[in-house]
């Protein structure tokens, strides 16, 4: 198993005997996510704010904490972490942006990356087309 400093644990003893992983042959794996991390998904989304142009990473390459930001609509959370620029999230964070436009943000960061947020489901009620008397 690997540690979080890059070190294989060995042994039953583990912590006290790591290996650093340079030093360890390559395995062969199924997917590689070392590897994936410096492969842009593609481009940002840019939003005018203010006056200023705003680079909103592509949501392919958003982190598992900002979906769940997202998910919670925690919006400011959602911003830190999908855009880089400090100085642009203070902007966003500054603007204190209403619901619809986060939405329309939101919604253009899955048209960019092809992406869905779903839709909502439609009311059920009965299944007969027509009306009982």
């Amino acid at each position: 198993m690997t540690t979080a400093g890059g070190y294989e644990e060995v042994g039953d003893d583990a912590p006290n005997n790591v290996t650093p992983m340079d030093q360890i042959e390559d395995e062969d794996v199924d997917v590689d996510l070392d590897a994936m991390q410096d492969e842009a998904r593609g481009e940002p989304t840019t939003v005018r704010l203010d006056g200023i142009v705003i680079h909103i990473q592509h949501a392919g390459d958003w982190t598992a904490s900002a979906m769940r930001a997202a998910a919670n609509a925690d919006w400011d959370a959602w911003a830190r972490a999908v855009i880089d620029d400090d100085n642009e999230y203070q902007v966003w964070e500054d603007a204190d942006l209403s619901n619809n436009q986060v939405e329309a943000v939101f919604t253009q960061c899955g048209r960019s990356a092809r992406m869905s947020a779903g839709k909502s489901q439609k009311r059920t009620g009965s299944r007969r087309s027509t009306r009982r008397r």
